[in-house]
């Protein structure tokens, strides 16, 4: 079965309450703050039948920018992430992409920089943990 891009939705709030749990335990986000994401912004998985990558975005006028990504534990080291931001990259051609990762995160920084991401800069104690966060951008393809 080939995968399918997708947006998400407030319907999907219960599943990103498991991701969320699954993906960052002890840092995820509150159902809370993803029914507010999901208000104002824009969600996206990729998977089979179900999803097995997402992210959650903000669209400007002029960029995108990635508040998460994560892949499932049982789905991860199989490219879903760097699928999923190939599509994103697709759906979104004229626009700059902005995220951060913690520098920590080696895995994560390694996609970033082959999908065409360049580090802007890096934060020190950015993130509750003390840990430095990387800040991240990838210009639109001409």
């Amino acid at each position: 079965m080939s995968l399918s891009f997708r947006s998400l939705g407030e319907e999907n709030l219960e599943e990103f309450l498991t991701w969320e749990n699954l993906c960052f335990p002890g840092e995820e986000w509150t159902k809370k703050m993803i029914q507010t994401h999901l208000e104002f912004h824009a969600a996206f998985g990729i998977g089979n039948q179900d999803i097995q990558c997402y992210a959650l975005v903000c669209e400007t006028p002029w960029e995108i920018e990635i508040f998460r990504i994560a892949t499932l534990p049982n789905f991860r080291k199989l490219g879903l992430a760097k699928q999923l931001l190939e599509n994103l990259f697709v759906k979104f051609p004229n626009k700059e992409f902005f995220l951060e990762v913690k520098e920590s995160n080696e895995p994560a920084l390694k996609l970033y920089l082959s999908v065409g991401f360049n580090e802007l800069e890096r934060r020190k104690k950015y993130y509750p943990d003390g840990s430095t966060a990387v800040l991240m951008k990838r210009k639109p393809i001409e």
